[in-house]
Protein backbone atom coordinates (compact mmCIF):
# COMPACT_ATOMS: atom_id res chain seq x y z
CA UNK A 1 0.00 0.00 0.00
CA UNK A 2 1.51 3.41 -0.99
CA UNK A 3 0.49 6.49 1.19
CA UNK A 4 -0.31 9.39 -0.33
CA UNK A 5 0.09 11.50 2.13
CA UNK A 6 3.69 10.77 2.04
CA UNK A 7 4.51 11.66 -1.34
CA UNK A 8 1.66 14.51 -1.96
CA UNK A 9 0.42 17.22 0.53
CA UNK A 10 -3.71 17.72 0.85
CA UNK A 11 -3.15 21.50 0.86
CA UNK A 12 -0.78 21.25 -2.72
CA UNK A 13 -3.21 18.68 -4.27
CA UNK A 14 -6.26 21.50 -2.74
CA UNK A 15 -4.47 24.71 -3.83
CA UNK A 16 -4.12 22.96 -7.69
CA UNK A 17 -7.35 21.35 -7.99
CA UNK A 18 -9.37 25.09 -6.50
CA UNK A 19 -7.59 26.92 -8.89
CA UNK A 20 -8.80 24.69 -12.07
CA UNK A 21 -12.33 24.65 -10.12
CA UNK A 22 -11.91 28.33 -10.44
CA UNK A 23 -10.49 28.51 -13.94
CA UNK A 24 -13.55 25.80 -14.99
CA UNK A 25 -16.59 28.15 -13.83
CA UNK A 26 -14.73 31.38 -15.04
CA UNK A 27 -15.19 29.19 -18.76
CA UNK A 28 -18.41 28.98 -18.52
CA UNK A 29 -19.82 32.14 -17.59
CA UNK A 30 -19.99 32.19 -13.78
CA UNK A 31 -18.13 34.21 -11.46
CA UNK A 32 -16.30 32.21 -8.90
CA UNK A 33 -14.22 33.99 -5.74
CA UNK A 34 -12.59 31.20 -3.38
CA UNK A 35 -12.71 32.00 0.47
CA UNK A 36 -9.42 32.84 2.36
CA UNK A 37 -9.48 32.74 6.02
CA UNK A 38 -7.64 36.11 6.22
CA UNK A 39 -10.63 37.53 5.40
CA UNK A 40 -11.69 37.37 8.93
CA UNK A 41 -8.63 39.07 10.15
CA UNK A 42 -8.89 41.78 7.12
CA UNK A 43 -12.48 42.28 8.53
CA UNK A 44 -14.25 43.06 4.81
CA UNK A 45 -14.21 41.00 1.79
CA UNK A 46 -11.70 43.15 -0.02
CA UNK A 47 -13.59 42.36 -3.26
CA UNK A 48 -16.85 42.57 -4.97
CA UNK A 49 -18.57 39.28 -4.47
CA UNK A 50 -21.86 40.23 -5.91
CA UNK A 51 -23.60 38.93 -2.66
CA UNK A 52 -26.40 40.09 -4.18
CA UNK A 53 -26.68 38.63 -7.25
CA UNK A 54 -28.07 35.19 -8.11
CA UNK A 55 -25.51 32.65 -6.85
CA UNK A 56 -24.58 29.35 -5.25
CA UNK A 57 -21.93 28.07 -2.82
CA UNK A 58 -19.87 25.61 -4.05
CA UNK A 59 -17.99 23.53 -1.09
CA UNK A 60 -15.02 21.02 -2.33
CA UNK A 61 -13.44 18.87 0.04
CA UNK A 62 -10.17 17.31 -0.36
CA UNK A 63 -9.20 13.43 0.52
CA UNK A 64 -5.99 12.25 -0.07
CA UNK A 65 -6.67 8.14 -0.66
CA UNK A 66 -4.23 5.26 -0.75
CA UNK A 67 -3.27 3.20 -3.42
CA UNK A 68 -3.79 -0.23 -2.85
CA UNK A 69 -2.12 -3.20 -4.83
CA UNK A 70 -4.86 -5.40 -4.09
CA UNK A 71 -8.56 -5.35 -2.19
CA UNK A 72 -8.65 -5.73 1.50
CA UNK A 73 -11.82 -7.79 2.42
CA UNK A 74 -12.63 -7.13 5.90
CA UNK A 75 -14.38 -10.70 6.17
CA UNK A 76 -13.58 -13.80 3.55
CA UNK A 77 -17.65 -13.40 2.32
CA UNK A 78 -17.16 -9.36 1.28
CA UNK A 79 -17.28 -9.24 -2.27
CA UNK A 80 -14.64 -7.77 -4.41
CA UNK A 81 -15.18 -4.47 -6.73
CA UNK A 82 -14.74 -4.75 -9.89
CA UNK A 83 -11.73 -2.77 -10.17
CA UNK A 84 -8.79 -2.10 -12.48
CA UNK A 85 -4.72 -0.87 -10.77
CA UNK A 86 -4.36 1.13 -10.02
CA UNK A 87 -6.71 2.07 -7.39
CA UNK A 88 -7.29 4.04 -4.61
CA UNK A 89 -9.44 4.01 -1.32
CA UNK A 90 -10.25 6.82 1.58
CA UNK A 91 -11.97 6.15 4.78
CA UNK A 92 -15.39 7.93 5.25
CA UNK A 93 -17.17 7.92 8.99
CA UNK A 94 -21.03 9.20 8.42
CA UNK A 95 -21.23 9.96 11.96
CA UNK A 96 -18.07 12.10 12.18
CA UNK A 97 -18.22 15.90 12.27
CA UNK A 98 -16.24 16.27 8.53
CA UNK A 99 -19.31 14.39 6.97
CA UNK A 100 -22.42 15.64 8.72
CA UNK A 101 -20.91 19.05 8.37
CA UNK A 102 -20.98 17.94 4.67
CA UNK A 103 -24.08 16.54 4.54
CA UNK A 104 -25.56 20.08 6.65
CA UNK A 105 -24.05 22.04 3.43
CA UNK A 106 -25.45 20.18 0.85
CA UNK A 107 -29.06 19.79 2.49
CA UNK A 108 -28.95 23.66 3.29
CA UNK A 109 -28.22 24.53 -0.53
CA UNK A 110 -24.74 24.65 -1.48
CA UNK A 111 -23.53 22.51 -3.97
CA UNK A 112 -20.79 20.06 -1.76
CA UNK A 113 -18.51 17.27 -3.31
CA UNK A 114 -15.50 15.59 -2.06
CA UNK A 115 -12.93 15.65 -4.34
CA UNK A 116 -9.91 12.98 -4.33
CA UNK A 117 -6.64 12.78 -7.20
CA UNK A 118 -6.47 9.50 -8.98
CA UNK A 119 -2.53 9.76 -9.05
CA UNK A 120 -0.29 8.69 -6.14
CA UNK A 121 3.35 11.04 -6.92
CA UNK A 122 5.01 14.13 -7.10
CA UNK A 123 5.18 13.66 -10.76
CA UNK A 124 1.94 12.95 -11.57
CA UNK A 125 0.26 15.41 -9.57
CA UNK A 126 3.19 17.65 -11.72
CA UNK A 127 2.36 16.71 -15.12
CA UNK A 128 -1.86 16.89 -14.15
CA UNK A 129 -0.98 20.53 -12.81
CA UNK A 130 0.95 21.51 -15.92
CA UNK A 131 -1.91 20.14 -18.13
CA UNK A 132 -5.38 21.64 -16.60
CA UNK A 133 -5.99 18.13 -15.77
CA UNK A 134 -6.42 18.03 -12.35
CA UNK A 135 -10.09 17.87 -11.73
CA UNK A 136 -10.24 15.51 -14.78
CA UNK A 137 -7.92 13.03 -12.70
CA UNK A 138 -10.19 13.45 -9.70
CA UNK A 139 -13.18 11.45 -8.35
CA UNK A 140 -16.14 14.07 -7.93
CA UNK A 141 -18.40 12.87 -5.19
CA UNK A 142 -21.64 13.98 -3.74
CA UNK A 143 -21.90 13.07 0.30
CA UNK A 144 -25.80 12.41 -0.82
CA UNK A 145 -24.45 10.05 -3.47
CA UNK A 146 -22.15 7.87 -0.96
CA UNK A 147 -25.24 8.08 1.94
CA UNK A 148 -27.87 6.99 -0.93
CA UNK A 149 -25.50 4.09 -1.74
CA UNK A 150 -24.64 3.12 1.47
CA UNK A 151 -28.47 2.96 2.38
CA UNK A 152 -29.25 0.81 -0.55
CA UNK A 153 -27.05 -1.76 0.62
CA UNK A 154 -28.50 -1.91 4.01
CA UNK A 155 -25.72 -0.28 5.70
CA UNK A 156 -25.57 1.49 8.68
CA UNK A 157 -24.26 4.66 9.96
CA UNK A 158 -20.39 4.35 10.55
CA UNK A 159 -16.84 3.74 9.17
CA UNK A 160 -17.22 2.43 5.49
CA UNK A 161 -14.49 3.00 2.39
CA UNK A 162 -14.47 4.30 -0.79
CA UNK A 163 -12.75 2.47 -3.45
CA UNK A 164 -12.13 3.77 -7.06
CA UNK A 165 -10.11 3.55 -10.08
CA UNK A 166 -9.53 5.56 -13.49
CA UNK A 167 -13.25 5.04 -14.54
CA UNK A 168 -15.53 3.45 -11.92
CA UNK A 169 -15.72 4.09 -7.74
CA UNK A 170 -17.52 2.01 -5.31
CA UNK A 171 -18.67 2.43 -1.68
CA UNK A 172 -18.09 -0.57 0.69
CA UNK A 173 -18.24 -3.18 3.07
CA UNK A 174 -21.00 -4.50 0.37
CA UNK A 175 -19.30 -3.08 -2.93
CA UNK A 176 -22.27 -0.47 -4.17
CA UNK A 177 -21.30 1.50 -7.24
CA UNK A 178 -21.09 5.56 -7.42
CA UNK A 179 -22.23 7.94 -10.06
CA UNK A 180 -19.37 9.07 -12.16
CA UNK A 181 -18.44 12.43 -12.59
CA UNK A 182 -15.99 14.04 -15.09
CA UNK A 183 -14.78 18.06 -14.34
CA UNK A 184 -17.37 19.33 -17.45
CA UNK A 185 -20.08 17.66 -15.65
CA UNK A 186 -18.97 19.05 -12.85
CA UNK A 187 -18.98 22.70 -13.94
CA UNK A 188 -22.75 22.24 -15.47
CA UNK A 189 -24.12 20.80 -12.70
CA UNK A 190 -22.78 24.30 -10.69
CA UNK A 191 -24.04 25.79 -13.45
CA UNK A 192 -27.40 25.03 -13.58
CA UNK A 193 -27.40 25.29 -9.91
CA UNK A 194 -26.33 29.06 -10.02
CA UNK A 195 -28.54 30.14 -13.38
CA UNK A 196 -31.53 28.31 -12.05
CA UNK A 197 -31.68 29.28 -8.52
CA UNK A 198 -34.81 30.60 -7.09
CA UNK A 199 -32.45 32.71 -3.87
CA UNK A 200 -29.77 35.28 -4.48
CA UNK A 201 -25.77 34.67 -3.06
CA UNK A 202 -26.68 35.70 -0.14
CA UNK A 203 -29.84 34.32 0.30
CA UNK A 204 -27.63 30.86 0.05
CA UNK A 205 -25.17 31.95 2.41
CA UNK A 206 -28.01 32.96 5.15
CA UNK A 207 -29.89 29.82 5.09
CA UNK A 208 -26.38 28.15 5.52
CA UNK A 209 -25.61 30.39 8.44
CA UNK A 210 -29.00 29.64 10.00
CA UNK A 211 -29.02 25.86 9.23
CA UNK A 212 -29.94 23.60 12.01
CA UNK A 213 -26.35 22.21 13.96
CA UNK A 214 -25.79 19.53 16.16
CA UNK A 215 -26.30 20.41 19.64
CA UNK A 216 -23.07 18.29 20.88
CA UNK A 217 -19.81 16.93 19.48
CA UNK A 218 -16.73 19.19 17.27
CA UNK A 219 -17.37 20.49 14.19
CA UNK A 220 -19.63 23.58 14.41
CA UNK A 221 -18.85 26.78 15.94
CA UNK A 222 -20.87 27.86 18.29
CA UNK A 223 -23.59 30.59 18.09
CA UNK A 224 -20.99 33.01 20.11
CA UNK A 225 -18.33 32.69 18.20
CA UNK A 226 -20.51 33.16 15.29
CA UNK A 227 -21.86 36.13 16.51
CA UNK A 228 -18.58 37.59 17.30
CA UNK A 229 -17.14 36.82 13.57
CA UNK A 230 -20.44 38.58 12.30
CA UNK A 231 -19.69 41.43 14.80
CA UNK A 232 -16.23 42.59 13.28
CA UNK A 233 -17.98 43.33 10.02
CA UNK A 234 -19.55 46.72 9.03
CA UNK A 235 -21.71 44.96 6.79
CA UNK A 236 -23.09 42.14 8.94
CA UNK A 237 -23.32 39.91 5.81
CA UNK A 238 -19.99 39.73 4.77
CA UNK A 239 -19.71 38.47 7.79
CA UNK A 240 -21.86 35.60 7.86
CA UNK A 241 -20.38 34.45 4.72
CA UNK A 242 -17.03 34.83 6.57
CA UNK A 243 -18.39 32.66 8.81
CA UNK A 244 -19.97 29.91 7.03
CA UNK A 245 -16.16 29.90 4.74
CA UNK A 246 -14.54 29.12 8.10
CA UNK A 247 -16.47 26.32 8.93
CA UNK A 248 -16.00 24.82 5.80
CA UNK A 249 -12.06 25.73 6.37
CA UNK A 250 -12.02 24.13 9.99
CA UNK A 251 -13.20 20.75 7.93
CA UNK A 252 -10.48 21.32 5.28
CA UNK A 253 -12.97 22.21 2.50
CA UNK A 254 -12.68 25.05 -0.11
CA UNK A 255 -15.74 27.03 -0.06
CA UNK A 256 -16.30 29.05 -3.42
CA UNK A 257 -18.47 32.04 -3.85
CA UNK A 258 -20.39 31.10 -7.32
CA UNK A 259 -22.48 34.35 -9.15
CA UNK A 260 -23.04 34.81 -12.84
CA UNK A 261 -20.15 36.98 -15.11
CA UNK A 262 -22.03 40.52 -15.29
Amino acid sequence: MIDLHERLSEYSYGFGATREALSLLESIGLKPTPFLPNLLHEEELGFDVGLKDRGRVVVLQFKLGHELRRFHRKTPSQAIPSLAHPFWRFNIDTTAHQFQRLTEFEDSGADTYYVAPKFSSWQAFDAAFQAGKILERSLLQKPSEIAAAISAQGGNAGQHRVVYDNSAQFVCSKPTRLPTRRAKELGDEIATSVRESPVSLEANLKQLFERQRPSAGPGPFSTTRRDQIVGRFKDPLQGIAVAVGLEAWSQGGQLIFVTEAD
